[in-house]
Formats: C-alpha cells, sequence, structure tokens
C-alpha cells in the first residue's frame, strides 16, 4: 500500500491532475457498466414501473459530475502535499476500525446535508437536479447539481482533515461508497428477498430504500445505512413495515 502511496505523492500537479481525470472516468464507466449488469440480471425485480429516460442533459452533467469529482481529488491532493491531511499505514485491526470510522462519519454526515438540502430553499437551486430522476437509469448517480458534488466532496475532505486515517481504509471506503452509489441507482433490488428480512440487511441502503426517496421524499435520506432515518422518525412507512417481518 505504501508504494502506491509513494507513487501519488511523487506526481506532478500535471500528472495528478491527469490521473484523477482518468480514474474519476474509469470509476463512473465501472459504475455505468454496474448498473446496466444489475438492471439486466435482475429485471424482474424492479423497483420502479419505468426506467428514467437519458437525455442529452443528464449526459452532460455526469460528464460534468466526473470533472468535479476528479477536482476534489486535486484538492485533497494538494491538502496531503501541504501536511494539512495525514495518512498512516497502521496494521489491519486499525485499518478495519478507520473504515468503519469513516463509514459512520460519512453516513452521519451525508443524512444531515441530504435533510439540510431538502429545505425548500436549498433543495430549488442545489438537490432539484438529481430528483428529476424520479426513477433511475444507469447515469443518474451522476446527475448532480456542481454544487452538489463539492458540498460531499467537502465532506470527505473534513473526514481526512480531522483524522488520520489509514491508507487503506480511504480506498476501501472509496471502493464501498462507488458499490452503494451503483446499488443504490441500479433500479432494481439486487439483494434476495430473504436476506431483505435479516436484522444486518434491515440496517442498509438497499436500491429499493432509495427508490422510496426518489418517489416520496420526504423519507429514507441515508445512504449507507437507514440507522439516522430510524433514529430521527424519517424512515418510510413501507420500509418500516418491513422492518418488522419476522424472521
Amino acid at each position: 500500500m505504501k508504494p502506491l502511496y509513494d507513487w501519488f505523492y511523487l506526481q506532478s500537479p500535471a500528472s495528478w491532475v491527469l490521473f484523477s481525470i482518468l480514474s474519476n472516468f474509469g470509476i463512473a464507466i465501472a459504475s455505468i457498466t454496474g448498473c446496466w449488469l444489475l438492471g439486466y440480471y435482475f429485471r424482474k425485480r424492479t423497483v420502479f414501473a419505468a426506467p428514467q429516460p437519458l437525455t442529452a442533459h443528464d449526459l452532460y452533467l455526469a460528464i460534468g459530475c466526473i470533472f468535479m469529482n476528479a477536482a476534489v481529488s486535486v484538492a485533497g491532493w494538494f491538502l496531503w502535499k501541504a501536511g494539512w491531511i495525514h495518512i498512516t499505514f497502521p496494521v489491519w485491526p486499525r485499518t478495519i476500525l478507520d473504515t468503519v470510522l469513516l463509514l459512520l462519519y460519512m453516513d452521519a454526515g451525508m443524512y444531515l446535508t441530504h435533510r439540510i438540502v431538502h429545505n425548500p430553499e436549498i433543495f430549488r437551486i442545489v438537490h432539484r437536479t438529481h430528483h428529476t430522476h424520479e426513477s433511475m437509469n444507469p447515469i443518474s448517480l451522476f446527475v448532480l447539481n456542481p454544487l452538489e458534488v463539492i458540498g460531499f466532496g467537502s465532506l470527505l475532505l473534513s473526514a481526512l482533515l480531522l483524522f488520520r486515517l489509514s491508507a487503506a481504509a480511504v480506498l476501501i471506503y472509496l471502493g464501498l461508497n462507488t458499490l452503494w452509489g451503483t446499488l443504490g441507482h441500479a433500479g432494481v433490488e439486487s439483494f434476495p428477498a430473504a436476506w431483505l428480512r435479516r436484522p444486518l440487511i434491515r440496517q442498509i441502503g438497499t436500491s429499493t430504500f432509495h427508490g422510496r426517496h426518489h418517489a416520496d421524499p420526504r423519507y429514507n435520506f441515508g445512504f449507507y445505512t437507514t440507522i439516522w432515518d430510524r433514529i430521527f422518525g424519517t424512515l418510510h412507512r413501507e420500509s418500516e413495515a418491513e422492518s418488522r417481518i419476522v424472521n
């Protein structure tokens, strides 16, 4: 892991900008391909009656989102080089702990900011763009207002600034974030019905869970988990009913 980060650190600014752009395009392509494959293999388990139509405007927004994500990566690299962000290389138990810490921090922060951007005035400026997708298509994850991309990026950078995190934990989190974004916006439920009744799985933000937020924006503000919706009473009534199914 350390040689990889040494390579990151030794890049020139121009090389890092290029790497950030290419890697974020690669992540987007992987996510879009994953959404398409999930939609194909689980086409009989759709969350919505019909997929969201693909438009040129959405494609432009998605490309813009990729470039903004690259900009966040560049900002993080400069903060790291300047000594504001500290990356560590501990043993694996600490890496697991750091991964859990980062997931919990980001999950809580994303729930809070998601509630904030649903304020009517802020929603109109920032979040309405994403909610033009009342159902899903493979690029829905990337159909975002640039301000929203900056907001998420700033939240992640705040975690890196506040905590001395394991290098592996940061990469694991980024992988899980892409996976959960892909699952949440695939428009199909990939978890078997029996799994959805298990106590642990009921705490996870599934495709159905996030799909209900797009269908009814008053509920299900969580991303990785349903924990904060349960605590603050914003879990959709159907999600709550399902959570009470006896195993």
